[in-house]
């Protein structure tokens, strides 16, 4: 009979054949088990960390809308406020040459009060009349010299609600007057 090196020698033997097989198995399962685990959690720490960098980004990229849109509200505000001061400045400016052109105004009216006195006659109907166009106008003048256009507004505004009737008929003739210089 010849030896074979393979064939169990006992039931002992085979069995313990069998356990190291089998603790191999297990150890090999153990193994690749561990590694199938360690791959998972690997997988899982990196999807955690694209998330987490995802979210980060986002969170850069709202903050920064959220500034460009604060900073574009400012830049709006800024240009509102220079637009209203622009617009204070011309408003002042526009009153301050009209009240310089009244003053003005007064002011010729208060010398061609003086050229009637000077050129009128002395006596009779023709001169009463002169002296109170010229009295008149002298009046005229210095009101407009004296009073700014706040102040003017103010009395034209009470002579036209004490007398609105007047007002009107006096606003009609204005305008047929203005339109019939207008046609020619």
């Amino acid at each position: 009979m010849s030896y074979d090196t393979n064939r169990p020698k006992t039931v002992d033997a085979t069995q313990r054949e069998l356990d190291r097989t089998a603790d191999k198995a297990h150890d090999t399962v153990d193994r690749v088990n561990d590694k199938a685990h360690s791959a998972v959690d690997s997988v899982s720490d990196k999807t955690q960390q694209f998330a987490s960098d995802a979210k980060d980004t986002a969170q850069h990229v709202a903050s920064k809308a959220q500034d460009l849109g604060a900073q574009a509200v400012d830049k709006a505000q800024d240009l509102g406020a220079q637009a209203v001061d622009k617009a204070q400045d011309l408003g002042a400016q526009a009153v301050d040459r009209a009240d310089a052109a009244t003053t003005t105004i007064g002011g010729k009216m208060s010398d061609a009060a003086q050229t009637i006195r000077d050129n009128a006659p002395t006596s009779g109907p023709v001169a009463n009349a002169a002296v109170s166009a010229a009295d008149t106008l002298e009046q005229a003048g210095n009101y407009l010299q004296t009073q700014d256009l706040s102040d003017i507004r103010a009395d034209l505004e009470g002579i036209i609600r004490r007398h609105p009737v007047e007002s009107l008929l006096v606003g009609l003739g204005f305008g047929y007057l203005l339109a019939r210089s207008m046609r020619r």
